[in-house]
C-alpha cells in the first residue's frame, strides 16, 4: 500500500435514465452498487469523496456508517465532467492534498479492491504518470491522477469526462489491463449480466 496519502473520487451523481431507477441503489449479494464500490476504495486505505447529484438523499444513506465525504454537484445534469470537477475541487481546499486520487465510477460492480490496487502498484511504480485502465476494446476509468492534474480536473465541464486531460497529457499516460472495467451497468439487462459475471466468478 502507498506510503503517502492516497484519496479516491467516487462519481454517484447520476439519474441513470436508461436504468429506469437509481442505479446507484441497485443492489448485488444484499450491498448497493454506491456502497460496493466506497467499501472496495476503503480497502484500499484511500479517503474517500463521493459526488452526490440526483437522488442524493438515497445516495447518502446507502453509505450510513461509512468514513466517506460527502460532495454534492447541483450541476450533475450538466455532464459527468461537473461531478469530476466537483470532486477534485474538493480535494484541491485541503491544505495538504493527497499525493494522487483514484477517479472511479459506481456502475463497474467487477472492479473491487483487487482491481484498484493493481493501479494503485502501477502508481508506486511510476508516480508521476496518469494511471487508466485497458478495458480490452476500450481505455478508461477507474482512473488515478497525481496531483499535479487536480487543478485541470476541478476546472472541467459538461458531458465529456476526463477523457480531456488525458488527450492533453498523453506522454504522461500508462495503462493497465483491466478487462473487469469492461462490464458497466447502464440497462437492467447489464445489472443482470454483472450478477451472472460474479456468480460464475464465486
Amino acid at each position: 500500500m502507498p506510503a503517502q496519502p492516497l484519496a479516491a473520487v467516487l462519481l454517484a451523481a447520476g439519474s441513470a435514465s436508461r436504468f429506469g431507477s437509481p442505479k446507484q441503489l441497485a443492489e448485488i449479494d444484499g450491498v448497493t452498487l454506491v456502497r460496493r464500490a466506497a467499501e472496495a476504495i476503503l480497502e484500499c486505505r484511500a479517503e474517500l469523496i463521493v459526488v452526490t447529484g440526483a437522488n442524493a438523499e438515497l445516495v447518502s444513506g446507502a453509505l450510513r456508517g461509512l468514513p466517506v465525504r460527502l460532495a454534492h454537484n447541483p450541476f450533475w445534469d450538466l455532464g459527468m465532467g461537473e461531478s469530476i470537477a466537483r470532486g477534485f475541487r474538493e480535494l484541491s481546499r485541503q491544505l495538504a492534498p493527497p499525493v494522487a486520487s483514484l477517479l472511479c465510477l459506481v456502475d463497474q460492480p467487477m472492479v473491487g479492491a483487487p482491481q484498484l490496487r493493481r493501479l494503485i502498484d502501477r502508481h508506486l511504480a511510476e508516480p508521476r504518470r496518469i494511471v487508466v485502465s485497458d478495458h480490452g476494446e476500450t481505455v478508461g476509468p477507474p482512473c488515478l491522477f497525481p496531483a499535479e492534474f487536480y487543478a485541470e480536473l476541478a476546472q472541467l465541464s459538461g458531458a465529456k469526462g476526463a477523457r480531456k486531460v488525458l488527450e492533453a497529457h498523453r506522454d504522461a499516460v500508462v495503462t493497465v489491463a483491466l478487462p473487469e472495467a469492461a462490464l458497466d451497468i447502464d440497462l437492467p439487462e447489464d445489472h443482470a449480466r454483472a450478477l451472472q459475471a460474479l456468480a460464475q466468478r464465486a
